[in-house]
């Protein structure tokens, strides 16, 4: 009928920070995968540019305060910064935490069942140049992460479950 308007769905809005390069592209790679359009979602991606998980979480903090997000989620490192007075500043301002242990290529190398465990960072970088051909901030390793080998690392890997929740539904459940 004219004269009729639809209703339009309000979008929920979602800040997403990583902390470098790398976890930018990652994250950047899953918006691909999972947000579709239209799907009543949008998200915006920062980078903190590093300088360990007290940054990042003071940068999410900042750029909350820009807008009217309804969810902020930091994508951080738990090498360096990450403490008791860290994780008080997320509650406080409000910013869920998605940590990569002890950094995001280990998460990455769990993906493929590779062995993280007991190794150092540095260690996991190589680990990951070596097996991808390359480092996780350049675009062409993310051909080895498809969203087959993506679902079927769901079960075991938590951050990337709790990532996946906020893209499709920009829901928060906490990685264990």
């Amino acid at each position: 009928m004219k004269g009729e308007r639809r209703r339009r769905q309000v979008a929920r809005t979602v800040l997403v920070v990583g902390e470098g390069d790398a976890e930018v592209c990652f994250l950047q790679h899953l918006k691909a995968l999972y947000v579709l359009r239209g799907s009543g979602i949008v998200v915006t991606i920062k980078n903190a540019r590093g300088k360990g998980a007290a940054h990042v979480v003071d940068f999410a903090v900042r750029q909350s305060r820009n807008a009217a997000y309804d969810l902020v989620v930091a994508l951080l490192d738990t090498d360096a910064d990450w403490n008791d007075q860290t994780r008080a500043a997320a509650r406080k301002g409000r910013v869920e935490i998605a940590p990569c242990q002890p950094c995001l290529e280990a998460v990455l190398l769990s993906v493929h069942r590779a062995p993280v465990q007991g190794r150092s960072t540095l260690q996991l970088k190589h680990d990951f140049e070596a097996r991808f051909g390359g480092a996780a901030h350049e675009t062409a390793v993310w051909r080895h992460f498809t969203p087959e080998a993506l679902d079927a690392a769901l079960p075991r890997v938590a951050v990337l479950r709790s990532l996946r929740q906020v893209l499709l539904a920009a829901e928060w459940f906490p990685a264990e």
